[in-house]
């Protein structure tokens, strides 16, 4: 894939897409997530900012995507992306979520909160990069 392709249209209407993180080992690591299309073909991500993908994309923000379901399994080709950490665009990114998702997202949130991992939230920005 080049870095021409649009992710948003490369996922399609997915609900899911399989975010592909890479340890320093090389090894893959696979999971699915909600995600929104931009209308600049990136796609935003919402996560816990302490979590295992989010490390290692600190580390290697080379990651691949592909439509998948809510299992990970891919529903559709893999693209290569880049991924940026956007740490303090968290809230805007979980709007955005919420438009998309609805009340699933809502209900999401809402645990978060219980849980208390609000505040450790980050958003990601993936992009398509040259293969």
């Amino acid at each position: 894939m080049t870095a021409d392709v649009d992710l948003a249209t490369h996922l399609g209407d997915a609900r899911y897409l399989l975010l592909t993180t890479f340890r320093r080992t090389g090894e893959p690591v696979g999971t699915p997530v909600w995600f929104v299309p931009q209308p600049d073909g990136t796609a935003l991500v919402y996560t816990e900012g302490s979590s295992g993908k989010v490390k290692r994309l600190r580390h290697t923000p080379a990651c691949t995507v592909a439509a998948c379901d809510a299992r990970g399994r891919p529903r559709g080709e893999t693209a290569d992306a880049t991924a940026v950490v956007l740490d303090d665009q968290a809230e805007q990114v979980q709007r955005r979520l919420i438009g998309r998702y609805g009340w699933q997202a809502r209900a999401f949130a809402l645990v978060a909160r219980i849980r208390g991992r609000q505040g450790d939230a980050v958003g990601l920005r993936l992009s398509a990069r040259a293969a």
